[in-house]
């Protein structure tokens, strides 16, 4: 085993890697397509790719994961226990370490007796990390598909609850993310031509389609598949969304297709904001004055909720005093990689 970590973040659509060296050090942050959901050779590739990559089949591989959710998995105990098998065909299960919250770090057979340790505790190993340098704010990770808010008092975390069942009760888990969420989700209707339109209940159009027309994500960037396989630039973008409609976007001027853009982007804002406000009501300890902490690859979107709500905004690489913004698209394998490192000898 060398001294290095790799921190994974092994999610149903993505596989996000960060390597640092035993002082902290970043050194790569990287992320590889991994769409699990249409099988277990999908994870299969995607480690080859990183291994490949990186080449860090010796490093302590510090773990953990979302993708226990996809529905190629009985339930999620059988999910965490299949990604941990998987791993173990590529990676020795004694440079394995499984990150298991308040079990600290497990065994991959431990974990798998301790699955509901493991089973999406992604955003607690970020929170915990952010809440050693933020003694009192609200951390907020946008990725693809799912929003986290999670209240950070006297440098603890303090989640109200700890699987997603409960967090989606209390808001603190938003299935609304900046690429992969259906534009049907944020709204069943639009104003268009000075009406307001019913949508199509179709997966047509994503939220992808909305940010990459309004110039927030670049294109090159996404590493998802669009609603219809095609690419994320202006003009399928535009298309996307006008199915939505249906109607074709030859039927409009480009820039009626970005105004609408710009609504359902207001859409999904709001939507962010309100849950935001609903964790801030339980935590009246917590200042007008708390920053928001933003990750993600939609941390973008954290900034317009905190200007909304006049708040200081804080980026996730910033606060861990690192100048690769790439730690703030993938913050929980930054987070699993730095809290790893005492591990080592």
């Amino acid at each position: 085993m060398t001294s290095l970590i790799s921190g994974w973040d092994i999610g149903g659509a993505h596989v996000k890697v960060a390597r640092c060296d035993q002082d902290g050090q970043l050194l790569q942050v990287i992320q590889v397509p991994c769409p699990l959901w249409r099988g277990i050779d999908q994870l299969e590739r995607a480690i080859e790719a990183v291994l490949s990559q990186l080449h860090n089949q010796d490093d302590l591989h510090a773990i953990t994961m979302t993708g226990e959710l996809v529905d190629i998995f009985t339930n999620r105990q059988a999910g965490v226990a299949g990604i941990l098998t998987c791993l173990e065909n590529y990676i020795t299960p004694e440079n394995i370490l499984v990150y298991a919250a308040e079990k600290a770090w497990l065994t991959p057979d431990n974990a798998k007796q301790h699955w509901q340790s493991i089973a999406s505790r992604n955003w607690q190993a970020s929170a915990t990390l952010v809440a050693t340098s933020v003694t009192n704010g609200l951390f907020v990770d946008i990725g693809s598909t799912t929003c986290d808010i999670i209240p950070l008092i006297d440098n603890v975390a303090v989640p109200t609850e700890f699987d997603d069942f409960g967090r989606q009760t209390s808001r603190e888990l938003l299935y609304t993310g900046a690429i992969r969420t259906p534009l049907i989700a944020i709204s069943q209707q639009a104003p268009f031509n000075g009406r307001l339109m019913s949508l199509a209940a179709e997966v047509f159009a994503t939220s992808g389609d909305v940010w990459c027309l309004l110039e927030e994500l670049d294109p090159d960037t996404i590493q998802d598949d669009s609603a219809d396989g095609q690419p994320w630039d202006s003009k399928s973008c535009a298309s996307r969304i006008a199915r939505l409609l249906g109607t074709d976007a030859l039927e409009a001027e480009q820039q009626q297709w970005s105004q609408l853009a710009q609504w359902f982007a207001e859409q999904q804002c709001h939507q962010i904001t309100e849950a935001i406000l609903h964790v801030l009501s339980a935590h009246a300890k917590l200042s007008v004055n708390a920053p928001l902490i933003g990750a993600g690859v939609g941390r973008f979107i954290v900034k317009h909720c905190a200007r909304r709500l006049n708040r200081p905004y804080l980026d996730f690489h910033e606060v861990i005093s690192s100048s690769d913004v790439h730690a703030s698209d993938h913050a929980p394998a930054v987070a699993v990689a730095l809290l790893a490192k005492q591990k080592l000898p």
